[in-house]
């Protein structure tokens, strides 16, 4: 009886041993999912894109203001650095009392030979009024002459008038357009030289700042586009592009778009700022960021079968957002690929599938 217990025994458990076994051998042959993943459709939208460049503040115009004189000291400045000026504006002057002088005795001089060319005239006149014999040939000639040379001395000396009042206004250091004084370059008793620079003014008091942009993104750069720039201190303004560059530079591979900025603007020249320039939205079949894999360089998706089979399919990138890529080929619309979890897949994995919250689509 107990013998007959024992081979009872021994027998179930050599079964559970067995079904043990056969179980251990069907899940081998059974590929179990390798994690769950979460898929969602590749969807039409509108990619709302703005090219992000650096670049520096700089002056739309700046205009260096230097004298015509030579040799003489500065007597006064009106403006310093930071002032706004008007066009016309007096600056500085510089002395002028030696031209003062000139101005003076040349006037003088003016005045002493045209009252000789006056009394030549009335004796040019009075000749020529007498009866002929009263007076020689020779003496009418001679008046006439002095009438003559004494005209021409008059516009001489009016010439050289004209010369030294030009020269006196020279010391005269006006603003050609109205703007900003960005810099001052001479101190009072100054001796300054012809083109010696003495200051120099921002035009219309126009910054702007002129952003290096890689020339894959120049193209879609054009005058108009809004832009926000965001200065060193952090703070956002907007702006408006200008005008584009038309130059590359062959080094950099860097393109320039100036960038107007408002008249009230903080930013001042030398700066560095960061600008973004909006885009047009587009229509495109675009996927999340998350969802883009690397293999080879290449970049890529992985496509979820419905017997829950990974596929690394290569697609073509086109514009990218701050979530989301745009996919020019390689996927079509409504293709199922895994927006997470991507990262640990490899080609060929059974997966678990879970479906994400639909995502809003804009058709064109």
């Amino acid at each position: 009886m107990k013998i007959t217990a024992l081979r009872t025994a021994v027998l179930a458990l050599a079964a559970v041993t067995l079904l043990i076994l056969m179980h251990g051998h069907t899940s081998a042959n059974e590929k179990a999912p390798a994690l769950t993943v979460v898929v969602a459709p590749v969807i039409e939208q509108a990619l709302n894109r703005s090219i992000v460049a650096t670049g520096n503040v700089v002056a739309w115009r700046e205009m260096p203001i230097s004298t015509e004189a030579s040799g003489l000291a500065v007597s006064e400045i009106n403006v310093d650095e930071g002032d706004r000026v008007d066009k016309g504006q007096v600056l500085a002057r510089l002395n002028s009392s030696i031209l003062t002088a000139q101005v003076a005795q040349q006037k003088a001089t003016i005045a002493e030979l045209e009252a000789t060319l006056a009394n030549a005239q009335s004796d040019v006149r009075r000749a020529q009024s007498v009866s002929t014999g009263v007076i020689s040939a020779q003496t009418a000639e001679q008046r006439q002459t002095l009438v003559m040379t004494t005209t021409a001395k008059v516009e001489a000396a009016h010439a050289l008038l004209e010369e030294s009042s030009a020269r006196l206004k020279q010391t005269q250091i006006e603003a050609p357009a109205a703007g900003l004084i960005s810099q001052r370059s001479v101190t009072l008793g100054q001796v300054v030289q012809t083109g010696a620079e003495m200051f120099r003014i921002i035009q219309d008091h126009r910054i702007e700042v002129d952003a290096l942009v890689p020339e894959a993104d120049l193209l879609d750069v054009s005058a108009g586009q809004r832009v926000t720039v965001v200065g060193p201190n952090g703070k956002a303004e907007m702006g408006e592009v200008r005008l584009v560059s038309p130059l590359v530079d062959a080094k950099t591979r860097l393109g320039t778009a100036h960038v107007s900025l408002a008249v009230d603007t903080d930013l001042r020249p030398g700066m560095f700022a960061r600008v973004e320039i909006a885009q047009i939205a587009k229509i495109a079949l675009s996927v999340p960021l998350k969802a883009l894999v690397w293999r080879q360089s290449k970049a890529g998706v992985f496509t979820v079968s419905d017997d829950g089979i990974a596929k690394f399919t290569e697609v073509s990138i086109g514009i990218k957002t701050s979530d989301m890529a745009a996919i020019t080929a390689g996927v079509g619309k409504d293709a199922r690929i895994v927006i997470e979890g991507a990262g640990l897949l490899n080609d060929g994995d059974t997966v678990q599938v879970r479906v994400a919250a639909a995502q809003k689509s804009t058709q064109p």
